[in-house]
């Protein structure tokens, strides 16, 4: 009797040593994979918040490319203003088509100009406001950093029976199996739900916003910056209109003023004619 009670005594003894260890091991390669997750999350959020620099930066570079441009026209409309007076005795209807297309184009490039401005503005404020307020890097709290410790004391909490379960035999009896990882639970239960360790403390992860699948336009950010583009798209469009039609206008007014320069101070009608058709045909 004293044999068989000093026999399960060494038996209880090596098995709650046994699972000691591996709870311990357990408990350790959780640790290591809770940090492992976070750093996986902090990249996946920096790649979103590099994703709005992106965007925003593209808008931010095509508003400079335009201020670039339509400063160059507004100098030479500014040029033709000072510099490009017709001679006496050029028709009226010239001079007129003439001042008008120059002022129409000045105009329409200024514009162009404002409305640049503005929408490199809201952009760039649109970019200030998601990346400090809404799409922020996941910095764990120091509730979640502790949590991810454990004592070794907390084994004194497993039950008896994971404390003594027989190894192999066990797990067999319970009809459970080994999953890639390790050992798991059944996996088509709900995420964020079910235990996955044999000791039931924790739990699937396929619920972390940062690491799920989904298609690119479902993100978060992606969202947040359709809703923000629309404070800056229709300052983008019609900035690009108004330097196109600022464009035209000049170029038709140097067509003009060619053609009065021509048919008035050299006397050349088909020289004057022809290179008004080719500015027209630039313009269109």
């Amino acid at each position: 009797m004293i044999e068989a009670l000093g026999s399960a005594a060494v038996t209880a003894g090596t098995l709650f040593g046994y699972n000691r260890k591996n709870y311990l091991y357990d408990r350790k390669m959780r640790q290591e994979q809770e940090f492992t997750t976070l750093e996986m999350r902090m990249k996946q959020a920096e790649l979103w918040r590099e994703d709005v620099r992106d965007i925003t930066e593209m808008t931010g570079k095509k508003m400079d490319t335009y201020l670039v441009v339509n400063a160059l026209q507004l100098g030479f409309c500014v040029t033709m203003y000072v510099e490009g007076k017709l001679e006496q005795g050029t028709p009226q209807w010239l001079l007129w088509l003439y001042m008008l297309s120059l002022s129409g184009a000045f105009m329409f490039l200024l514009l162009s100009v404002w409305l640049s401005l503005h929408a490199s503005v809201v952009t760039t404020s649109s970019s200030v406001r998601i990346l400090t307020q809404l799409v922020r890097p996941p910095v764990p709290s120091w509730d979640q950093l502790e949590s991810m410790r454990t004592y070794a004391a907390s084994y004194e909490a497993v039950p008896a029976a994971q404390m003594l379960r027989v190894p192999v035999l066990q797990t067999v009896a319970e009809g459970k199996k080994a999953g890639t990882g390790g050992y798991s639970s059944n996996h088509e239960t709900d995420p964020g739900s079910g235990a996955t360790d044999p000791w039931g403390l924790e739990r699937r992860g396929d619920d972390i916003y940062e690491l799920a699948r989904r298609p690119l336009p479902q993100n978060r950010h992606v969202r947040l910056l359709g809703e923000a583009s629309k404070h800056w798209k229709s300052y983008d469009a019609f900035a690009r209109a108004s330097m196109s039609l600022g464009s035209i206008l000049m170029v038709k007014a140097l067509g003009y003023f060619v053609l009065g320069y021509a048919l008035i101070n050299d006397g050349a009608p088909w020289a004057a004619w022809t290179v008004m058709g080719l500015m027209l045909c630039i313009a269109s």
